[in-house]
């Protein structure tokens, strides 16, 4: 009989026999992920999307089923959806989530009338199934090198910070300067130093997440780039 690469929550196993499996099932799953390119690429990290974590739920016979989807309320008009989830292994319920989307959200951008509401009901789903697949399998994503929240929640929640808080920055920095000494300076790794160094940043580009930064902010990553092109001479 094969070994079994199932999770020790639903068999019986030892801690070294929940590792192993847990690492077998993260190297199948990268194996997936690269080729289907079923992730996505958010502020220099990788969020799984949701057909990543059901492929985590097939490799432990577990799969979602909604439950319900209630419309979300505001003054007796709705104003979105959300989706009640549970995941499934022989007829047992293992897990479930509860999340809300908006018809404010990007899925219902540019839709109306049924369109936007089925948008919106589609989008409760999918997020509510992603993060039931995450709080049961998360380190199965970052054991793989994925971060261990849902692409489509961290998206949505980026969008939503972007539109509250839109940026106003000035910027101060010679772009033109700042892109040939990045070149000068061969620093594959610039846009990872912004974001450990100023982690309220946004954008996906370094352009992007410079010109998010305050006045003070700019100045000082001019200065670690002048620091490292002096370090040079």
């Amino acid at each position: 009989m094969g070994q079994s690469t199932e999770l020790a929550q639903y068999t019986i196993a030892t801690p070294a026999e929940v590792v192993e499996a847990a690492t077998i099932q993260a190297r199948q799953l990268m194996d997936i992920v690269q080729k289907t390119k079923c992730y996505k690429d958010i502020r220099g990290r990788k969020y799984l999307q949701v057909e990543a974590w059901e492929t985590i739920g097939a490799f432990n016979r577990i799969h979602a089923e909604t439950k319900e989807v209630t419309p979300i309320l505001k003054d007796g008009e709705v104003i979105g959806y959300t989706a009640h989830v549970i995941l499934v292994r022989d007829g047992e319920v293992v897990g479930g989530a509860i999340m809300p989307a908006y018809f404010t959200d990007n899925c219902c951008k540019g839709k109306v009338g049924d369109e936007k509401h089925k948008a919106c009901m589609s989008a409760a789903q999918t997020f509510a199934t992603s993060k039931a697949y995450r709080m049961n399998f998360s380190y199965i994503a970052i054991l793989a090198g994925y971060e261990p929240l849902p692409a489509e929640e961290v998206a949505e929640e980026d969008e939503r910070q972007a539109a509250a808080n839109p940026i106003t920055s000035t910027v101060l920095i010679d772009m033109d300067w700042l892109r040939d000494a990045l070149i000068d300076l061969q620093w594959a790794d610039c846009g990872r130093w912004l974001r450990e160094h100023y982690p309220h940043a946004r954008g996906g580009s370094i352009r992007a997440i410079v010109e998010s930064l305050g006045p003070s902010e700019q100045e000082e990553f001019v200065a670690e780039v002048q620091r490292r092109l002096d370090a040079r001479k």
